[in-house]
């Protein structure tokens, strides 16, 4: 099964669809029907959670075969066509960003000490590339490192690479704001790090045309 249940359902107005399979066009087409925007942050399944060390249980091209089918179902009368992809940028499509140390430290962890995060970034390329030729108003934000951190709604977007984690609610933070901003820009792929003092937060949602103040519903 590719989707379970949350543990403690959402506060508020939410709907929670569950199916055995993710990628079925009917289920795609329900899941987003009636919404402004879709955000996806599918990530890969491991023998451990969030373990990349042991066994990659998810199929190794999960990101590009969701990309594809939201991307089908989006080209249809009606529907959203604004889709944020949650990427990655250590694992690959962010190497053009990195001078070369960082990126030769990086290359080294995923094909040698732990061979899953380059089939993951592999994946994530691909599903940037199906983004790319969609024709859609998509963005795929990278975050460098993630954690399960609080939420502190401090994000920086930039082009700069920087080898500093973020938690994931804080990418989520981000990704709603983007949802929610009418004029994102056009920068498709920023990079996400957290923000040391409210004027950098400021200055990054700005370069990344979003408003320091969080999204409507957000605490």
């Amino acid at each position: 099964m590719y989707r379970t249940e949350p543990h403690r359902a959402p506060s508020g107005d939410v709907e929670i669809l569950v199916s055995p399979d993710i990628l079925d066009p009917g289920f795609v087409r329900q899941a987003i029907y009636g919404s402004d925007a879709v955000i996806t942050a599918v990530g890969p399944n491991f023998a451990t959670r969030h373990n990349p060390r042991t066994k990659l249980t998810s199929p190794p091209d999960l990101h590009q075969q969701v990309a594809r089918a939201l991307i089908t179902a989006m080209k249809n009368a009606g529907a959203p066509t604004k889709l944020i992809s949650i990427s990655t940028g250590s694992m690959g499509p962010a190497d053009a960003s990195m001078g070369l140390g960082p990126r030769t430290l990086l290359r080294f962890f995923r094909t040698v000490v732990v061979p899953n995060l380059g089939l993951v970034g592999k994946d994530l390329q691909a599903m940037e590339t199906e983004l790319a030729a969609s024709g859609l108003d998509w963005y795929a934000p990278r975050p460098v490192k993630l954690t399960d951190g609080p939420l502190t709604g401090h994000v920086q977007a930039g082009e700069r690479f920087a080898l500093k984690a973020i938690s994931r609610a804080d990418v989520a933070y981000y990704a709603l704001a983007l949802a929610e901003n009418p004029d994102p820009g056009s920068y498709r792929t920023p990079m996400l790090v957290p923000a040391a003092t409210h004027r950098a937060r400021r200055d990054a949602g700005n370069s990344a045309g979003l408003s320091s103040a969080p999204p409507r519903g957000s605490n």
